[in-house]
């Protein structure tokens, strides 16, 4: 899952629109979106490279979205 800035959240020239990735394991593509944010959301409170990321951008958890999900074909047993 890619993790970016909403729509209507300013980014400053020079830096992309995608805050991480997060890879989660899930049955479709809404339960997908929620995993990955729910991590991407603990990451940033625990995760002291990426609490540093957000400070240094100056973004919360609020300004960022989870939009779509990509699913791994070959993940099937």
């Amino acid at each position: 899952m890619e993790i970016r800035l909403k729509d209507w959240i300013r980014c400053s020239p020079g830096l992309s629109r995608t805050v991480a990735y997060e890879e989660v394991i899930a049955w479709d593509e809404i339960e997908a979106r929620h995993a990955a944010f729910d991590q991407f959301e603990r990451r940033c409170k625990y995760e002291p490279v990426m609490k540093r990321k957000m400070l240094d951008r100056q973004l919360s958890t609020l300004d960022c979205c989870a939009p779509d999900a990509v699913g791994l074909d070959g993940m099937k047993g």
